[in-house]
C-alpha cells in the first residue's frame, strides 16, 4: 500500500496527515518542529512511506535539510 504524508509547519509544533493511495486518513496528529521528531513520528505512523508534502514557509527549509539529514 502506498502511504503518504503532508506536514503543516508551525514554529513550535508540525501537524502531520498521513494518507493511503486512496487519499484516505491513516493517522493524524502533532509532533514538535525538529527534524529527528518529525523523523521518528513518520517512522513510527508511516512504514513504508513513499513522499512527503511540506509546506512553503520560513521553517521549511530547516525541516527539510533536516530530514534529508535524517534519512540517509
Amino acid at each position: 500500500m502506498k502511504i503518504f504524508a503532508a506536514l503543516d509547519v508551525g514554529d513550535k509544533a508540525t501537524h502531520v496527515c498521513v494518507v493511503d493511495g486512496d487519499g484516505a486518513v491513516v493517522w493524524r496528529g502533532v509532533c514538535a518542529t525538529d527534524p529527528a521528531v518529525v523523523a521518528a513520528t513518520l517512522e513510527r505512523q508511516a512504514p513504508g512511506l513513499e513522499r512527503v508534502v511540506l509546506e512553503t514557509g520560513p521553517l521549511s527549509a530547516f525541516l527539510y535539510h533536516g530530514l534529508r539529514c535524517q534519512v540517509q
